[in-house]
């Protein structure tokens, strides 16, 4: 039996569709580790919230513990929570987008493989 080849056509579009799906994939990993990150500065900053203000800290900087200040450390919370909130948003942006181009490229194969006669499930 002879095996049926994919027009060119078709087999382009499959190309960008795959390529597509897959940045949307590592967008959302992306986003998701963000996330997780968000939260995991959101639970220290409410621990933080209850100590006093001489409370020693300490931060793991490589293999060894450095010794700040509960207002050091709040602040460089703060700064990447603040760099990480960005982060997030451009993530959701960008899967908004990629939302979108995969939508619109699914409506364009299904287009042309019905040209091609062949169909498929929506």
């Amino acid at each position: 039996m002879a095996e049926k080849t994919l027009p060119p056509e078709v087999q382009q579009l499959l190309i960008q569709y795959q390529t597509l799906r897959e940045h949307y994939s590592r967008i959302e990993t992306e986003l998701r580790i963000v996330e997780a990150e968000l939260s995991e500065i959101d639970n220290i900053m409410d621990t933080l919230k209850n100590m006093a203000e001489d409370t020693e800290l300490y931060k793991a900087v490589g293999h060894i513990l450095v010794k700040k200040s509960k207002a050091e450390v709040t602040k460089e919370l703060e700064e990447r929570k603040e760099l990480l909130v960005i982060k997030r948003d451009k993530y959701k942006k960008q899967l908004e987008f990629l939302t979108k181009q995969i939508s619109d490229l699914e409506n364009k194969l299904r287009e042309v493989l019905a040209k091609y006669g062949i169909t498929t499930p929506r």
